[in-house]
């Protein structure tokens, strides 16, 4: 082996597979610059001692733009012990590389994905890949659009308040574990889900005008969304309890008439105290119908008869169906006379609703 490359595999291992930069470092390239003792002082310095001494780490502490290309290299912080550190991508392509404990803003660049674990993100923009163990402040922003537009948070979370993501249209995103507050906002088209919500707020911004938003786990979702299809199938649904409702309607021989009809999109229900009561329908019957989604069809579960025997009770929920509360999508209870009539029906229920 000759002196010169036992000299470089020397310098190899005196810098640790790694090249250190420091936004208080030094100029130049020579050994032992670049080593932990003494930092260089730009990306651009790094990459040139990166390919002379065949080093993909970079070790950055400090403040830097990205102002090159830097495709496949690992970006390593100092677990962001200061947040004013930023390294911003500055719209260079990235593709390929990763990130650790770094604080990063900016807009990627580049079409393909990185990788960045324990990292936080502020006012990042056309995010591409996966983030783990990363929490995100203010704002984020997706990629634009197209089918290789693919993001995964894994167990990433909002710090110090709430964060708005614009998901823009991309192919496809999921949030694992998400935790804290996020609006999702200006999403035109894709698929985004949030499995595994930790006591999350998520809300849908009116500018969700497109594509479809899956929720599940623990969380509360405020849906103001504009078009966007949003199922949510979350566990902590937060009601809101309506003023009580009085009824006052009759019961016809011609068709049902409602008590109530509770089918309002992405809202779900909870009836509680319901009473009716009608007058004698002397030798009529009066139906009480109640509907509620069967195979997401609204369909007749149950009925009970108002009679010449029993109109003079208030009926309750458990008198008429056998259930001390109704709770669904899609909740529905008439009356309608056999015949003769109208019979006046009166009474009273309390709801609650959750979006």
């Amino acid at each position: 082996m000759s002196d010169e490359k036992i000299y470089s595999n020397l310098q190899q291992i005196a810098l640790k597979d790694e090249v250190y930069v420091d936004d208080n470092g030094m100029l130049g390239t020579q050994y032992p610059l670049g080593s932990y003792q003494f930092p260089v002082l730009t990306l651009a310095q790094a990459r040139v001692i990166s390919a002379e001494r065949n080093i993909v780490s970079i070790r950055l502490r400090g403040s830097h733009n990205i102002d090159a290309a830097m495709e496949r290299y690992n970006f390593k912080g100092y677990a962001h012990l200061d947040i004013t550190d930023l390294v911003s991508f500055n719209g260079q392509d990235v593709d390929g590389s990763s990130f650790m404990d770094l604080v990063l803003t900016g807009a990627q660049g580049g079409t393909g994905y990185i990788y960045a674990r324990d990292c936080v993100l502020i006012n990042a923009t056309s995010l591409r890949g996966v983030f783990n163990h990363t929490k995100l402040v203010t704002a984020i922003g997706l990629a634009t659009g197209g089918v290789a537009d693919n993001v995964d948070f894994v167990e990433c979370y909002s710090l110090m308040g709430g964060i708005t993501v614009t998901v823009n249209s991309p192919d496809l995103v999921n949030f694992y574990g998400w935790r804290g507050s996020m609006t999702l906002q200006t999403m035109g088209g894709g698929t985004v889900n949030i499995w595994a919500a930790d006591g999350a707020v998520i809300t849908i911004a009116a500018s969700c005008v497109g594509g479809t938003i899956n929720i599940y786990g623990d969380c509360r979702v405020i849906n103001n969304s504009g078009g966007a299809v949003v199922n949510n199938y979350a566990t902590n649904h937060d009601f809101q309890e309506q003023p009580d409702t009085a009824v006052n309607i009759t019961a016809i021989a011609g068709g049902e008439t409602d008590v109530f009809d509770l089918n309002v999109a992405n809202t779900r229900y909870i009836v509680r105290n319901l009473r009716l009561k009608c007058a004698d329908p002397g030798a009529n019957t009066v139906t009480v119908r109640l509907r509620e989604l069967v195979n997401d069809v609204s369909t007749i579960v149950n009925t009970f008869d108002i009679t010449a025997a029993n109109f003079a009770g208030y009926h309750s929920l458990m008198d008429m169906f056998g259930v001390p509360y109704l709770a669904g999508d899609d909740l529905q209870v008439t009356v309608q006379a056999s015949g003769g009539g109208p019979f006046a029906v009166t009474g009273q229920y309390a709801h609650a609703t959750a979006t």
